[in-house]
């Protein structure tokens, strides 16, 4: 088979296998795959802070990919037949340095919009969703 051909075959199962999770929601595959990843928005809380914590969570991410190509480096140098080989050049040299950088520079803007919803505003504040509408609702009346 041609490359072309197998790059089509990989998303055709992909995109089936996307298909399929969304048919079963309530699997732990699906749950897994498909829930919300970082933090969640809590009640009360300004959305600077909220962007400030989003800062922190992509920083964890780069002080991970830190110490993942610290061992990798580690492992290298303990066992100089494990460098030479493709796949962990690829890993340690092309991977992680490059989810290091996307996860700075997440974090980065994420820390500019907290200092810019801060400093110059507007810094809204979140409410309880049913909170939020018994009061749109008594306002109305």
């Amino acid at each position: 088979m041609s490359f072309l051909t197998h790059v089509v075959v990989f998303w055709v199962l992909v995109i089936a296998a996307i298909s399929i999770l969304r048919l079963f929601p309530s699997s732990f595959t699906a749950r897994t795959l498909f829930s919300r990843q970082g933090p969640q928005p809590r009640a009360g809380e300004p959305h600077s802070r909220y962007l400030l914590r989003w800062a922190g969570y992509w920083g964890s991410w780069v002080g991970q990919c830190a110490l993942v190509f610290g061992a990798c480096w580690v492992l290298a140098s303990w066992h100089p037949e494990v460098a030479e080989s493709l796949w962990f050049l690829v890993f340690w040299v092309v991977v992680v340095p490059a989810l290091a950088a996307v996860a700075s520079f997440a974090g980065l803007v994420a820390l500019v919009a907290s200092t810019k919803a801060r400093v110059v505003g507007p810094d809204p504040i979140r409410r309880h969703e049913t909170g939020q509408r018994a009061a749109e609702t008594s306002l109305e009346r």
